[in-house]
Formats: C-alpha cells, structure tokens, sequence
C-alpha cells in the first residue's frame, strides 16, 4: 500500500472531491453511487448527482475518500444494509430473511481511476470502511464482489470489488446465490 493514502469521510466540503472522482466514471459517471439506494423498478424522479448530494448533507457519510496529498484518487461507499433497498432485493445480494438491516453494513461501491489502480487504493479504502462501520454500530460488515475466477468483468463492471479484495481483507465468503453472479460476503469483528 502506498503510505501517502489517507482516507476522509465523504461530508458536505468534500463533496466537490466526490464530484470530480463521479466525473472519471466512464459509463458509471451519472450512477453518483444511488443505484443500490434506489428502490428496484423506481423510476428515476431527479438526477441521481441530485439525490447523492442530499444524502451527503443530511449525513451520515455515505463513504469515504481516498487522498494522495490534496488529491482524491479513489471512492468507496458504505453504509447500513436499510440504506440499499435496490441491493436487499436483487437476488444476488439480497440478505438473509432474519438479517438486521440496521445493524449489518455494507462496503457496496468502489471506484478508482484508471492511473491509480494497482497502487493499494482499494485495499487501503475496504479496512478503512470496515473500521468506519464498526466505529458507527455494525456487527458485521458485508461486501457484494465478483468473483473474477468465475466471471471476466471490465473495472466498470467491479465496481462492488473483486472476491480476492475482500479474501485479503478478512472476510468470508458466506453466500454465491448464482453461479456467475455476485458473492456474499462477511467480515466479522475479532475480539
């Protein structure tokens, strides 16, 4: 990991920083992270930059930054499982029947532009969520990644991360709904 990485909450002054990562996106570029926080089927009723900025100011962060100096390089969202109702439907992500939306969280999104890939951003952004999380009340934390042994997905289509990411970070993997689809997976707090 690059040690000139440090990582901020995504807060209302922060937001410009936000803007111009959601600006490098390519085809995700008008997603501003709301696809999970969207209700399945819901038509679109305002920009998502629109949504996303409301749910910057009415807090909690909704993510985390990562800084090379004064400059964003990397995004990663986080948040409790009630904030995505898009990710609790979809049947490759959704929870189990008796899980506590309020209380197990989230790692859902990550983006990193193309000329600071490799250089540690994601794994520096997933233990720095996995600590906000708890710091805020999960009991768990959970990740939707692909599994790149089993699919070939563009850096556009991991956008949830990959399965070795995840693996590294001290998670396991506790579901695989679909074969060529999205893994569960959980990181528990060690005492």
């Amino acid at each position: 990991m690059d040690p000139r990485l440090t990582v901020a909450e995504l807060d209302p002054d922060r937001w410009p920083h936000f803007v111009a990562l959601a600006r490098q996106m390519g085809g995700n570029r008008s997603c501003y992270c709301m696809w999970w926080r969207e209700e399945r089927g819901e038509r679109l009723r305002r920009p998502r930059a629109e949504a996303a900025r409301q749910v910057v100011d009415q807090g909690p962060p909704p993510g985390l930054i990562a800084y090379d100096g004064d400059t964003p390089v990397g995004w990663c969202a986080v948040a409790p499982r009630s904030a995505y109702p898009r990710l609790n439907t979809a049947r490759d992500t959704r929870p189990p029947a008796d899980a506590d939306l309020d209380r197990v969280w989230v790692v859902s999104c990550f983006f990193v532009p193309e000329q600071w890939r490799g250089r540690g951003v994601s794994r520096t952004l997933l233990a720095a969520a996995v600590d906000f999380a708890y710091r805020h009340g999960a009991t768990a934390v959970e990740g939707v990644p692909v599994d790149p042994a089993v699919v070939d997905r563009s850096p556009g289509g991991s956008y949830t991360g990959t399965l070795p990411l995840f693996l590294a970070a001290g998670f396991e993997e506790v579901a695989r709904p679909t074969p060529k689809a999205r893994v569960t997976v959980r990181h528990r707090r060690r005492s």
